[in-house]
């Protein structure tokens, strides 16, 4: 994260016990007063679902094409069910389908790189 999104989500935190007291009775504020509270109090929560959204994304399972420090490529991910899924895994010229559930990783079939539509053969 970088320092502007920490700064403001370090005076959305400092600023909701003070936002959340009544200082004052209702009858003494105008309409609009309601109305520019109500519509800051909905920017909060937007903004904190959003950061909520980009935190998750951060921390979630790596994304196909994202692993390419050596020599396996995660090619394509196939959520299939809760707790099961197909992956696509590339070694050199080939290409493994394996299917992993919690119970347990069976590899379902082997192909050449150049078979699959979309990618290029690395030699």
């Amino acid at each position: 994260m970088n320092a502007r999104t920490l700064s403001v989500i370090g005076l959305l935190v400092s600023a909701a016990p003070a936002w959340c007291q009544q200082e004052m009775p209702l009858a003494s504020h105008g309409p609009t007063y309601y109305l520019l509270k109500a519509l800051l109090s909905l920017l909060i929560v937007v903004a904190l679902i959003m950061l909520t959204y980009y935190a998750l994304k951060k921390v979630s399972w790596p994304q196909a094409g994202v692993l390419k420090d050596g020599p396996l490529e995660l090619l394509q991910v196939l959520p299939v069910d809760v707790g099961r899924r197909i992956y696509l895994v590339g070694l050199k010229d080939r290409a493994y389908i394996i299917a992993w559930s919690q119970d347990s990783v069976a590899l379902v079939g082997e192909l050449a790189r150049s078979e699959i539509e979309g990618t290029s053969s690395h030699a």
